[in-house]
């Protein structure tokens, strides 16, 4: 029996879980959640995860947020640098991939059971039919997906760096208002949970929307405001919250199509991230599909792709420890 790690790193938390093969397959031994503020590097918390373990792994696979170059990541919004070889030496690991988190996700979406999803489109997939992930979270994530002949292989992007393009008068306000602050305003300055910020700004400081005195105390005294700005949209009790997430969903509908689009993902659309099923109650899927398939003549095609929203918060470990399962394979047949 062999034992393999698998991670998932995201910007404020890191999740590992230790897996054990059985026969062709594998199952979870155990795993274990990590606040990534209470460490200084990656390292550190796979030294705690690991202290006093009874199966040491062989192989470890990590998702990782943020670009995979020449065998290191370097975090993109928490700037820890993530180093393969230097991981392999220091925990004596056989092998080490490192992966961008939405490829995690990615290769995750071909083996989710369907209860994980919710079905936003069913629409029309085409057999073998490309796909793509859009994950909003504390930042924005992209990857896709395309048939090799046998099977899927998820590669990534960096799409929500792309400069954001307005479609209303609003949102035309909007990066108005944040070029005044910035030489580039991305989509993931929008629809991620460091965006939701930038929203609310906007409407208050830009648009001289009110707020009241007890949502304003809130949030004065709140370290991190999108969690409070999204609790009170849930619950409709303040208007500017409520235009906050109605304009971070449009906007987020409409670079899904932008995705759907680029990638001919006729496969489906899925999307993935913690922030959509926790807004669950506020997603309204007729308007999510009006500006996911306003695209002109774009508009046929993008009716019949499906989409849909990825429920499970593990899909990123999953598809870590996928990778590390076809890595502890290749290992034991080589040996």
């Amino acid at each position: 029996m062999g034992y393999f790690l698998a991670g998932d790193l995201g910007g404020t938390k890191t999740l590992l879980a230790l897996y054990g093969t059985k026969g062709e397959g594998y199952g979870l031994i155990r795993e274990q959640r990590f606040a990534n503020s209470d460490y200084d590097d990656f390292s550190g918390i796979v030294t705690d995860f690991l202290h006093g373990s009874e199966n040491y792994p062989q192989v470890a696979a990590f998702g990782v947020a943020g670009p995979v170059a020449k065998g290191s990541v370097r975090m993109t919004n928490l700037g820890w640098l993530i180093d393969r070889q230097g991981l392999r030496e220091q925990f004596q690991f056989a092998d080490v991939l490192l992966l961008n988190d939405l490829v995690a996700v990615a290769q995750a979406v071909t083996i989710l059971p369907p209860e994980d999803f919710l079905v936003v489109n069913s629409g029309t997939p085409v057999p073998q039919g490309s796909m793509a992930v859009l994950a909003p979270g504390t930042g924005l994530g992209e990857a896709y997906l395309c048939w090799n002949g046998t099977d899927y292989a998820a590669y990534p992007s960096e799409g929500g760096h792309a400069d954001f393009a307005p479609t209303s008068k609003t949102e035309q306000a909007l990066l108005s208002f944040l070029l005044a602050e910035h030489d580039h305003v991305s989509y993931e300055m929008i629809c991620s949970g460091m965006g939701i910020p930038n929203i609310y700004r906007y409407l208050t400081q830009g648009a001289g929307m009110k707020v009241a005195p007890a949502l304003q105390q809130e949030l004065d005294a709140a370290s991190d405001i999108t969690p409070v700005l999204m609790g009170h949209a849930l619950k409709k009790d303040s208007e500017v919250a409520r235009l906050t997430l109605e304009i971070f969903l449009s906007v987020l509908a409409s670079e899904a199509g932008n995705m759907a689009i680029k990638f001919l993902a006729t496969g489906g659309l899925y999307l993935g991230g913690g922030m959509l099923p926790r807004l669950r109650s506020a997603f309204d899927r007729k308007k999510f599909m009006e500006r996911f398939v306003n695209k002109g003549r774009m508009s046929g095609i993008l009716s019949n792709i499906p989409v849909k929203i990825i429920m499970t918060e593990r899909a990123g470990l999953n598809g870590a420890a996928l990778s590390a399962f076809r890595a502890i394979r290749e290992y034991h047949a080589h040996r």
